[in-house]
C-alpha cells in the first residue's frame, strides 16, 4: 500500500466516524439511550443558601448509554452551563480542544498527549498516553481528528487510525503501552440563544451546551468500562474541560493556517511557559493538483486557504495579553538562510454592540509570516517560531522588537466552514431537552456498583476450570496479601531497627510488640541500572543460578491470569541442611516508575490442583510474604526493597534470613550490572503461558504459550469495520530484551512463524521504558490449538556493524529506534534523585485524580463564595435557586468600559516602563531598619528562614531565571521583602568537603580572590564564635558607585530533618554527635540599622560617603554528601547553595538590581574553581567557630522569632580568625576562661563533668544541660611530655569502661580507683602539610587579665603586628599528631597527598590538682606542689591566646621532611600509627561539634536575642568617634561617677589591679619600674611620646584591657556594647589596649590633679631624703707629715643628732666614730 492509499484509508476512517457521529445526533431522542446516574458524594455540601456563583459540578453532567449491534456501549455526556450576559468565545474552546498537550489538564485518564502530524488546517493526528491499564500495561491511542465550527457551534471528532502493515513508525506499538481503539470521541459545543416564543423562564436564558460522545475500547484488565467509575471519569472530564477553558482559553496561541510550500514538522505547546513552538520547512511548491469537477465545502475552504497562504503561516493570538515571538531560520545553504521574510499583525476593528452580543468571541489579532520563494527545487529552509505569553498588555514583540498591529475590517462569518447537514443535526439536538429519568434496571445496577466506589475496583479475570467461588477466593487472597505488603512498605522508618549491613545492603527488622511476628526488610540502591533491567533480573528464575549456588530449579505450574502465576522453586541440600522447596503465588503490579512483585505460599489443592506433593527428603518452606519493590529514583538509579516473612522450618531458623536476603539483593544487583537484564515476557494477550525457562550459561530464553479464547478481550471495532484478514482475532506476545549489556545482537526463533512482528528500541534510560521491545502477533483462529513458543538467544557478533542486529527465523528484522539526543541523555544521567510516593498500585490512578481535582474545585468554589459574600457576584446564579433577568448592554456602558480599559492599559504600560528603570524601593516594614532590634537579630531571622528553606527545598512558586551551568530560581517571600525576590542556586562541587569551602567563604582575604564584586571590609564588633558586625563595600560597576552594607554575620551548623516519630524525643547532643556528613553549614549575613553602631565614626570606615544598600538575605548552605549514598559523585563532594536577596538602593534601576541578584548565585562557580586550586587553610577545631542550630519547630502557626543560646563550652571562646592566601599566614584568637574551669569552687571538676552539679552551687540551673552535653575533654585530655604516659591515657580513654567512667558522677572509677586529674586542653589546630611543604612555625602569645568584664579592642586591619618580643605568660605545651585519612576530606582518598597534622595545646594543671594523701607505709604526707602565679591569676580571670601559623624559613639542608616549630622550639610529629596508639581514631577524627553553643528557637524565651549576642566581646576602638578637645570639668566627672554608682568604681579598681598584676606575670619579679607602683596611673597617657612609661616590649603584646573602656562604657551610648565583629585581615587581631591609633577618650586625669600629685610627691620625697642622710667620712691627723700618706687614718662618723645653725655658723652634732 503506497502513501496515497494509506492516507485515503485514514480519511475514510475519519469520514466513517463523522457519519457515525451524525447518526448519534439524529437519534438523540431514541429510547435506546439509558440514563446512567452519577454516584453522589455524601461529603460534598453546598455552603450558604445557594451557590453564589455558578460553577458546574459532577452531578450537573447528564450521562446516557447506548449499546450498538456488537454489544459495545456508547456513552453521551451533556453539561448545560448558563452564561448570562457574559460573552462566550468558541475560539477559546477550539484552542483548548485542538491543543493535545492540554488534555491532561481536563481528562483525568490521560497522562500525556502530543501532536504527531498535521494534514491540513482542520485535520491532525495525535497520540495520547492513558494512565489506565496499570498495574498490567498502560494504554495509548493514535487518533485522527477534525474540527468544524461556525458562529454558534463547534464540533471536534476523533477516531483511531486503522492498522496497516505499511503504517509509519509512530503508528506502531510502543511497549509497554498497549494500543487501544477509539471508535469515536467527539465534542459538540453549542451556544443556545433564548427562544422568544417559549413561555418557560428557563428557556429564555442563554446557555452553553457541552456534549461528548465516547466509545473507547481500552482492552483493560480492570473493569473500568462499566459502572460508576466510568461515569465519574466522564463527568470529571466534562467539568474539567469547562474549567480549563475558563482558565486557559484566552491564553493559548493557535496555528490557524498554512499554505502551499509549507510543511509542518512539529508543533508543541509548553504548559508551564504557555508557549507554542512550531517547526516547519519551506519546500518547493506543489501545483500539480488534479482538477475536480465537484468539491465539498470543506475542500473548497481548504483550497482557498492554501492559495491565500502560499509559503506563509498564520497564528491567532488573543489580544487581551502581550505576546513575544521568536523566529529563527536555517537553510540548506547560506543563500537560502538569508532569504527575506516578512511578518505583519492585523486586528479586526471593534464590532458593533449587536454583532458582539451575537458572536461573543474574544478579540484576537492575527500574526502571519510570509517567506520568499526558494531559488531552486533542491533548496529547503527550516524555520522555528516560538510564541510565548509575555504580559497583560496587548503588545507584540518580534525577536525583541515591538511590532505594530494593523486595524482591519472584520472577516465575513462565512469563513467558518461546517457541513450544512451536520449543522442541521446539531441544531435539532440543541432544541431538545436531555433531562430524562433513569430506567429501573439501570438505576438498580448503578446503585449496586456505587456502593463499591470507595474500595478497590474489581478485577475482571478470565474463566478457567475453577468455579466462581474458587476464582473469588484466589482474588481475595491476592488482594489481602497485597494490602499487607503495601502497608509494610508505608511503615515509618522509626518502626524498623537495623540489624546488619553488608555488600551495600541494609537489613532491618520490624519493631513489633508481637514476638512471633518476624518481618525483615532489605534495601539497596543501584546506580547505572534501569528499572526494567532489575525487574527482569528479579522475575527471571533462571538468573538466580548466577549468584545462588544452592539454586536447583524453578517451574511454572500455572498461568493463573495476566498478573498472577503459580511457581515451584527448589534449592539444593547443603549438609547438614536438607533441601528446600516452596510453592508460591506470584503477582506483579506495575506503574510508570514502580514495580511491585509479591508472592505467598499456596497450599490449598482445591484451588490449585497443580501443587506437587511434598518430597520426604525436602522441607517445604512456608512463605507468608516475599515482596519486591523496585522504584526508580532517577533514570539511572533504582532502589530495591525486599520484604520477607517466612519460616524455613527444619533446623534452619529465622535468624539465617537476613544473610539470605543480603545474598539475594546483592546478587541480583551484581547480575544486572555485569550481565544486564535477561529477556522477559511483559504481556500475553488472548493466550496463557505454559513454560518459561532461562538458561544463563547458554544465554537462552524460551517461553511456551498457547491461545486461550476465554482471555480474549472484546472484539475490536476497528478490525470489524475493515475487510480482510485484519478482522480476525490475534494472539500477541510482548518481549523485552536488553541490547546494551545482555546481548549486542539477538537470534530469535518463533514457532510457528508469526503473522506480524514489530521491534522498537529505546535508550536504556528512556522514561518510556528502555531496551528492545518485540511484539509477536499470531492469528488466533489458526493458532488457537497449536503450541506456540519463542526462543531468544544471543546472536553472534562477527563485525561491529552487527551491533543491534535482530534476526527472527533467520531473517533480519527492521528495528524502529527512538533516538535520544546526547544532551538529553547527559541530562538524564545528572537528573536529581527523587523517591516516588509509595501508593498502592492495584487502584486505577484515574479515581485518585478525580478525587484530587474535586477537592481543588471545592476549595476554589469556597474561595469564590467567600468573596461574593462581601459584594454582588458578576456571574449569574444557578437556575435552580434564583431566576434570571437579562438586559442588553447600553452604548454608554460599552464606551465607558472601553475608555476605562484603555486608560488602565496605558497606565499599566507606563508603570511597567517606569518600574524597569526606577530603583527598587521597599514598602512597609522593608523600608526602614529599626535600631531597636539588635544587629544580630537580623542575622538570626535570616538563619531561621534559611533553615526552613533547607528543610523544605521543594516548595512551589520558584521561577527559573537561568539554566546556564546550573539552574537559578527566584521567588518572592513577603517575610523577606515585598519587592526584592529571593534568588537561589545550587550546585554539587566534587572533590572537596563542606568545611573546606566554609573556610574559604569566611575568610575575607580569600573572598577578594574569587568575588569580583567584593572590595573591602571594616569589622566593627565581635561577639565570639565568629559572630560579628562589619561594614562591607561592594563594587557597583560602571556607571554606578560602590555600595556599602552594614552586615551582621554568623555561622551555624544544622542537622538533617529528623523523622516525625523522633522529633519530639531527639536531643541536640544526639544530633550533633551523628555523622558529620548529614549536617549542613549555614553562613548567614543580613543588614542591620546603621543607628546601632552610631558610636563609630562613619568617616573612618566610609571615607567616600558611599550609598548604603540593604542585604535582606545572603546565605550559603554547605552540605557534605554521604559518600555511601547511591549518587555517583566523587568522594568527598558537597552541595553548595547560595540564597541571596540584595537591594543596592541608590540610583541602580530595579532591572539592574534584579540582574545582579540573578548573577550572585553564579559565584558558586568561582568558589569551585578557587577552592580546587588552593590547599585547605589551617582550621581551629577547638574552640570551633559557629553554633549548632536546633531543628526548626514543627508548630509553624506560633511565632518562633525568639532565640535561646546554651553555651556548652564554658572554658573556651573562639573570637576571630583570618587567613592570607598570599603570605600563607593564619592567625586566630581565643579566650580561655580560667575563672570558669580552674576556680577553687570547681577544682574538683577535672574530668568527671557531673561533679560540677554537686560542688558548684552557684551554677545549679544550667548544670543538667551542661552535664548531659559536655564531655570530659572540656578540660582536656592528659597531654604529658612522656609519650608512654600519653599512650597509656589514650588507651584508657578509648576503652568502653573508660567512657563509662567519664559519665560517672563519682570521683572514683567503677573499679574503685581514684580518678586522676588531667591537663587542661587549651586548643586544637588542624594544619594541612601540603600548604607548608617546607614546614611551618607556630607562634603562640598569651596574656592574663583578671577583670573579665572589660571590653577588648579590635586592632586596625592596616597595622602590622609583629610577634617578636611578644609576652608569653602561659606555659602552653604542644603535641603534634598525624590525622588518619577521612572520606569527608579532600586529602582522605589520595595516598600520595601530604598528611594533615593535629596540634594540641595543653596547660600543665593536673599536677597542681592532686589531693593531699598520707602514705600508709611511711606516714609521709604528700600534697600537690604550690600553684604558680600564672595559675592563680588564671583561676581569677581569663587568658587571651593568639595562635599564628607562618611558613617556615627555607633551609639549605635539602631534607623534604616537614618541620614544625612552636615558639622557636622544634616539635616532633607522630606518624599515623603512633597517633592512633596515643589518642585513638575516634579522638583524632572528633569534630568537637558537641562543644558548640546551641541556638534554638523558642516561644518562651525571655528576650528575642540571647544576652550573649547583645553585648560584644570586642569593638574596633580605632573606628570610634574622636573625643571632644575641651577637657571635661571635674564637677561633671564627679556627677557622672555618682550616677554610675559604686559598682563602676569597683570595676575600675579591678582594672587597675589587673594592669598591675600583668606587669609582673612571672614568679621571679624584676625591680619595679616606672610603669608600676605609685606612678602606674601615667600609663594612660600613651598618646604623648614624652609620657610613655611602659616598656617597649609591651607594645607588641597580644591584647590587654583598655584602661579607659569602663569610662567609655559609662559615657558611650548603649549600642556600643551590643554586637561583636571579626578582624578582616591577616593581623586583624585584638590589640593590647594601647590607643596609639586613636585619641584617648576617657580615663585621663585633669591637669590640676597632675600638679597636686606631683607637688605631694616632691614634698614626701624631700622629707624622706632628710631623714635618710648618708654618712660622712672625716680624716683626723695629729701630724702634718701624715698628710702625704692618705691610705691610713680614715675614720667613719655616724651622726646621731644634728642641729644646724646653732650659733655663728656652727652646727651641733652628736656622732659615733668608727676606726678602720
Amino acid at each position: 500500500m503506497d502513501g496515497t492509499r494509506l492516507h485515503q484509508s485514514w480519511y475514510t476512517a475519519l469520514d466513517n466516524a463523522q457519519a457515525h457521529f451524525r447518526q448519534l445526533l439524529t437519534s438523540h431522542s431514541s429510547p435506546e439511550w439509558k440514563r446512567v446516574p452519577i454516584p453522589s458524594d455524601s461529603n460534598q455540601t453546598t455552603k450558604g443558601k445557594g451557590r453564589a456563583t455558578y460553577s458546574p459540578e459532577l452531578s450537573d453532567v447528564i450521562i446516557h448509554r447506548r449499546q450498538n449491534k456488537s454489544g459495545e456501549s456508547i456513552h453521551r455526556a451533556v453539561l448545560e452551563v448558563i452564561i448570562g450576559d457574559e460573552p462566550v468565545s468558541l475560539e477559546a474552546w477550539k484552542s483548548v480542544l485542538i491543543t493535545p498537550e492540554l488534555r491532561k489538564e481536563w481528562d483525568p485518564a490521560v497522562e500525556g498527549a502530543q501532536l504527531l502530524e498535521m494534514f491540513d488546517q482542520a485535520t491532525r493526528i495525535s497520540k495520547v498516553n492513558f494512565s489506565l491499564g496499570w498495574p498490567a500495561n498502560p494504554r495509548d491511542a493514535v487518533t485522527i481528528s477534525r474540527t468544524f465550527n461556525d458562529a454558534t457551534t463547534l464540533i471536534d471528532i476523533s477516531t483511531s487510525l486503522p492498522r496497516s502493515p505499511d503504517e509509519p513508525t509512530y503508528l506502531r506499538p510502543s511497549p509497554p503501552y498497549v494500543r487501544s481503539d477509539v471508535a469515536l470521541f467527539a465534542w459538540c459545543i453549542q451556544r443556545i440563544q433564548p427562544q422568544s416564543t417559549e413561555q418557560n423562564q428557563r428557556s429564555s436564558v442563554p446557555k452553553l451546551r457541552i456534549s461528548c460522545f465516547w466509545q473507547h475500547n481500552f482492552r483493560l484488565v480492570f473493569n473500568f468500562n462499566s459502572g460508576s467509575s466510568l461515569a465519574q471519569q466522564l463527568s470529571a472530564m466534562t467539568v474539567g474541560l469547562y474549567k480549563t477553558v475558563q482558565q486557559r482559553g484566552s491564553r493559548i496561541p493557535l496555528l490557524t493556517g498554512y499554505g502551499n510550500g509549507v510543511s509542518i514538522e512539529r508543533t508543541r505547546f509548553a504548559i508551564d511557559r504557555e508557549a507554542l513552538t512550531v517547526d516547519y520547512s519551506i519546500v518547493p511548491e506543489d501545483d500539480d493538483r488534479p482538477p475536480h469537477a465537484e468539491h465539498s465545502m470543506e475542500e473548497l475552504h481548504t483550497l482557498r486557504e492554501t492559495r491565500r497562504l502560499v509559503r506563509s503561516v498564520e497564528f491567532s493570538l488573543p489580544s487581551a495579553h502581550g505576546w513575544d515571538v521568536q523566529l529563527s531560520t536555517k537553510g540548506s545553504s547560506d543563500q537560502v538562510s538569508q532569504l527575506p521574510w516578512t511578518a505583519h499583525a492585523t486586528r479586526s476593528s471593534v464590532p458593533s454592540p449587536t454583532t458582539d452580543s451575537a458572536c461573543g468571541d474574544q478579540p484576537k489579532f492575527t500574526f502571519a509570516v510570509k517567506h520568499a520563494s526558494l531559488p531552486n527545487d533542491h533548496s529547503i529552509l527550516k524555520v522555528r517560531v516560538t510564541v510565548e505569553l509575555s504580559g497583560s498588555s496587548s503588545a507584540l514583540r518580534l525577536n525583541g522588537i515591538p511590532q505594530p498591529i494593523e486595524e482591519l475590517e472584520p472577516r465575513n462569518p462565512a469563513s467558518f466552514f461546517i457541513s450544512q447537514q451536520m449543522f442541521q443535526d446539531a441544531s435539532s439536538m440543541a432544541e431538545q431537552s436531555l433531562h430524562t429519568q433513569a430506567s429501573v434496571a439501570t438505576g438498580a445496577t448503578s446503585v449496586s456498583r456505587s456502593s463499591t466506589v470507595g474500595e478497590r475496583p474489581q478485577i475482571v479475570r478470565t474463566q478457567t476450570e475453577r468455579s466462581v467461588g474458587a476464582e473469588k477466593s484466589i482474588l481475595s487472597r491476592v488482594k489481602r496479601n497485597y494490602i499487607y505488603f503495601s502497608s509494610l512498605l508505608q511503615e515509618p522508618e522509626a518502626k524498623w531497627k537495623q540489624t546488619v549491613e553488608a555488600r551495600g545492603v541494609s537489613v532491618s527488622q520490624l519493631d513489633s510488640i508481637d514476638p512471633t511476628l518476624v518481618v525483615y526488610r532489605a534495601e539497596a540502591t543501584f546506580v547505572g541500572i534501569s528499572l526494567w533491567d532489575l525487574y527482569a533480573a528479579i522475575t527471571t528464575p533462571g538468573a538466580r543460578a548466577y549468584w545462588d549456588k544452592q539454586y536447583e530449579d524453578a517451574v511454572l505450574l500455572e498461568d493463573v491470569n495476566e498478573l498472577t502465576e503459580l511457581w515451584h522453586y527448589k534449592t539444593k541440600p547443603a549438609w547438614p541442611v536438607n533441601g528446600r522447596d516452596m510453592v508460591v503465588l506470584k503477582t506483579v503490579y506495575k506503574s510508570a516508575n514502580t514495580i511491585h512483585v509479591f508472592a505467598f505460599s499456596a497450599d490449598d489443592p482445591n484451588l490449585f490442583s497443580q501443587i506437587p506433593p511434598v518430597d520426604p527428603s525436602v522441607i517445604r518452606t512456608q512463605v507468608d510474604l516475599q515482596g519486591w519493590a523496585i522504584e526508580a529514583l532517577s533514570p539511572n538509579t533504582t532502589l530495591v526493597t525486599l520484604l520477607e516473612q517466612s519460616d524455613p522450618k527444619g533446623w534452619s531458623n529465622k535468624a539465617s534470613i537476613p544473610q539470605q536476603m543480603i545474598t539475594a539483593v546483592a546478587g541480583i544487583g551484581d547480575f544486572a550490572i555485569k550481565c544486564g537484564g535477561p529477556p522477559i515476557v511483559t504481556r500475553l494477550e488472548s493466550a496463557k503461558a505454559n513454560q518459561v525457562r532461562y538458561d544463563h550459561e547458554r544465554s537462552s530464553f524460551r517461553v511456551e504459550y498457547e491461545g486461550c479464547a476465554k482471555r480474549r478481550t472484546a472484539s475490536d471495532p476497528a478490525r470489524e469495520r475493515l475487510p480482510g484478514p485484519s478482522s480476525l482475532p490475534v494472539i500477541e506476545c510482548e518481549l523485552r530484551c536488553d541490547l546494551d549489556t545482555w546481548a549486542s545482537s539477538l537470534d530469535i526463533v518463533v514457532d510457528p512463524p508469526p503473522q506480524a512482528l514489530a521491534a522498537l528500541r529505546r535508550h536504556r534510560f528512556s522514561s518510556g521504558g528502555g531496551g528492545l521491545w518485540l511484539t509477536i502477533t499470531h492469528d488466533a483462529v489458526f493458532s488457537e490449538q497449536e503450541r506456540l513458543q519463542a526462543i531468544v538467544r544471543r546472536g553472534p557478533m562477527a563485525a561491529p556493524k552487527d551491533k543491534g542486529l535482530v534476526m527472527v527465523n533467520g531473517t533480519k528484522v527492521e528495528v524502529d529506534v527512538e533516538e535520544m539526543p546526547e544532551r538529553e541523555a547527559k541530562n538524564l544521567m545528572k537528573q536529581k534523585r527523587v523517591k516516588p510516593t509509595r501508593v498502592p498500585l492495584d487502584q486505577p490512578p484515574v479515581l485518585g485524580v478525580i478525587r484530587r481535582r474535586r477537592a481543588e474545585w471545592d476549595a476554589d468554589k469556597e474561595g469564590q463564595a467567600g468573596e461574593n459574600e462581601e459584594g454582588q457576584s458578576s456571574i449569574p446564579p444557578s437556575p435552580s435557586t434564583t431566576s434570571f433577568t437579562t438586559t442588553a448592554p447600553t452604548f454608554a456602558t460599552s464606551v465607558s468600559r472601553f475608555f476605562t480599559y484603555a486608560v488602565e492599559q496605558a497606565t499599566t504600560t507606563t508603570q511597567q516602563a517606569v518600574a524597569a528603570i526606577s530603583p527598587a524601593t521597599a514598602a512597609g516594614e522593608d523600608a526602614m531598619l529599626s535600631s531597636s532590634k539588635p544587629p544580630m537579630q537580623y542575622a538570626l531571622d535570616a538563619l531561621a528562614f534559611v533553615q526552613d528553606l533547607y528543610a523544605q527545598p521543594r516548595g512551589d512558586g520558584w521561577t527559573v531565571v537561568s539554566e546556564k551551568d546550573f539552574p537559578v530560581h527566584r521567588k518572592l517571600f513577603p517575610e523577606i521583602s515585598a519587592t526584592i525576590p529571593v534568588h537561589k542556586g545550587e550546585k554539587v562541587i566534587e572533590g572537596v568537603a563542606a568545611e573546606e569551602v566554609a573556610s574559604v567563604l569566611t575568610s575575607y582575604e580569600c573572598r577578594k580572590q574569587w568575588d569580583t564584586r567584593f572590595d573591602s571590609i571594616s569589622v566593627l564588633e565581635a561577639y565570639g564564635a565568629d559572630a560579628h558586625t562589619a561594614f562591607v563595600v561592594m563594587k557597583g560597576g560602571f556607571p554606578f558607585r560602590d555600595r556599602g552594607f552594614y552586615l551582621s554575620s554568623l555561622i551555624a551548623r544544622g542537622t538533617s530533618p529528623a523523622p516525625a516519630s523522633r522529633r519530639n524525643t531527639v536531643d541536640v547532643e544526639q544530633l550533633s554527635s551523628e555523622s558529620h556528613s548529614r549536617s549542613a553549614i549555614f553562613c548567614v549575613a543580613a543588614s542591620f540599622s546603621p543607628d546601632s553602631v552610631s558610636q563609630f565614626a562613619s568617616s573612618k570606615y566610609n571615607a567616600y560617603n558611599l550609598p548604603v544598600g540593604r542585604v535582606f538575605l545572603d546565605a550559603w548552605i554547605l552540605e557534605t554528601l554521604d559518600p555511601y549514598s547511591a549518587e555517583n559523585y566523587a568522594i568527598p563532594s558537597m552541595r553548595c547553595t547560595r540564597v541571596v536577596a540584595v537591594d543596592y538602593a541608590g540610583s541602580i534601576p530595579a532591572a539592574v538590581n534584579s540582574m545582579i541578584n540573578g548573577m550572585l548565585p553564579k559565584s558558586i562557580l568561582a568558589v569551585e574553581s578557587y577552592v580546587k586550586g588552593l590547599s585547605p587553610s589551617p582550621l581551629m577545631r577547638l574552640p570551633a567557630a559557629g553554633f549548632i542550630v536546633a531543628p526548626s519547630p514543627e508548630d509553624k502557626l506560633r511565632s518562633q522569632q525568639m532565640w535561646t543560646l546554651r553555651c556548652r563550652d564554658q572554658t573556651r571562646t573562639f573570637l576571630a580568625a583570618a587567613f592570607s592566601p598570599a603570605s600563607r599566614v593564619y592567625s586566630s584568637l581565643m579566650i580561655l576562661h580560667g575563672s570558669a574551669s580552674l576556680s577553687p569552687a570547681s577544682k574538683d571538676d577535672r574530668t568527671p563533668r557531673p561533679s560540677r552539679i554537686i560542688t558548684n552551687d552557684n551554677n545549679a540551673s544550667p548544670a543538667p544541660d551542661n552535664a548531659s552535653s559536655t564531655r570530659p575533654d572540656q578540660f582536656g585530655d592528659s597531654q604529658e611530655p612522656s609519650a608512654s604516659e600519653s599512650r597509656l591515657h589514650a588507651a584508657r580513654s578509648r576503652s568502653p569502661r573508660a567512657r563509662d567512667v567519664r559519665r560517672s558522677p563519682s570521683m572514683f572509677t567503677p573499679r574503685g580507683e581514684v580518678r586522676h586529674p588531667v591537663d587542661l586542653l587549651v586548643s586544637e589546630l588542624i594544619v594541612d602539610s601540603k600548604l607548608y611543604p617546607d614546614g611551618y612555625d607556630v607562634q603562640l602569645r598569651s596574656r592574663i587579665e583578671k577583670n573579665t568584664k572589660v571590653q577588648l579592642a579590635l586592632l586596625d586591619a592596616g597595622k602590622d603586628v609583629t610577634p617578636d618580643g611578644a609576652e608569653v605568660v602561659l606555659p602552653v605545651a604542644c603535641a603534634a599528631y598525624t590525622l588518619p585519612p577521612s572520606p569527608h576530606h579532600s586529602a582522605g582518598l589520595n595516598a600520595d597527598r601530604p598528611p594533615r597534622h593535629l596540634l594540641r595545646f595543653t596547660l600543665p594543671t593536673a599536677q597542681y590538682q592532686m589531693t593531699t594523701i598520707v602514705d600508709p607505709l611511711t606516714g609521709e604526707t604528700r600534697s600537690a606542689p604550690p600553684k604558680p602565679q600564672w595559675l592563680l591569676d588564671l583561676e581569677e580571670g581569663r587568658a587571651i591566646i593568639d595562635v599564628r601559623v607562618r611558613p617556615a624559613t627555607a633551609t639549605a639542608s635539602g631534607t623534604k621532611k616537614v618541620t614544625v616549630a612552636v615558639n622557636g622550639a622544634s616539635v616532633a610529629v607522630m606518624n599515623e600509627k603512633e597517633s592512633l596508639t596515643a589518642l585513638g581514631r575516634d579522638e583524632l577524627l572528633e569534630t568537637r561539634a558537641a562543644k558548640l553553643g546551641v541556638l534554638a528557637r523558642s516561644v518562651s524565651a525571655e528576650e528575642q536575642v540571647p544576652a550573649e549576642l547583645q553585648a560584644p566581646l570586642a569593638v574596633a576602638q580605632h573606628l570610634l568617634e574622636a573625643p571632644a578637645k575641651a577637657p571635661e570639668p571635674s564637677g561633671a566627672r564627679e556627677e557622672l561617677e555618682k550616677e554610675n554608682g559604686a559598682a563602676l568604681g569597683d570595676a575600675k579598681e579591678d582594672a587597675i589591679e589587673s594592669t598591675a598584676t600583668l606587669a609582673s606575670p612571672t614568679e621571679n619579679q624584676a625591680p619595679e619600674s616606672a610603669a608600676s607602683g605609685l606612678m602606674r596611673f601615667l600609663n594612660g597617657y600613651t598618646q604623648h611620646s614624652l609620657l610613655r612609661f611602659s616598656p617597649s616590649r609591651r607594645s607588641s603584646a597580644v591584647l590587654t584591657p583598655v584602661s579607659s573602656s569602663l569610662d567609655l562604657a559609662a559615657r558611650a551610648p548603649t549600642g556600643v556594647q551590643r554586637d561583636a565583629g571579626r578582624a578582616g585581615a591577616t593581623d586583624a587581631m585584638l590589640s593590647d589596649g594601647q590607643l596609639a591609633g586613636a585619641p584617648a577618650r576617657a580615663g585621663l586625669y585633669p591637669l590640676s590633679t597632675l600638679v597636686v600629685v606631683a607637688l605631694i610627691a616632691f614634698l614626701v620625697g624631700s622629707l624622706l631624703r632628710s631623714l635618710l642622710s648618708p654618712a660622712d667620712f672625716i680624716y683626723v691627723v695629729t701630724d702634718e707629715k701624715e698628710i702625704g700618706d692618705v691610705s691610713t687614718g680614715w675614720r667613719e662618723i655616724k651622726r646621731l643628732l644634728e642641729v644646724k645653725y646653732v650659733v655663728g655658723g656652727w652646727d651641733f652634732q652628736i656622732a659615733v666614730v668608727r676606726r678602720h
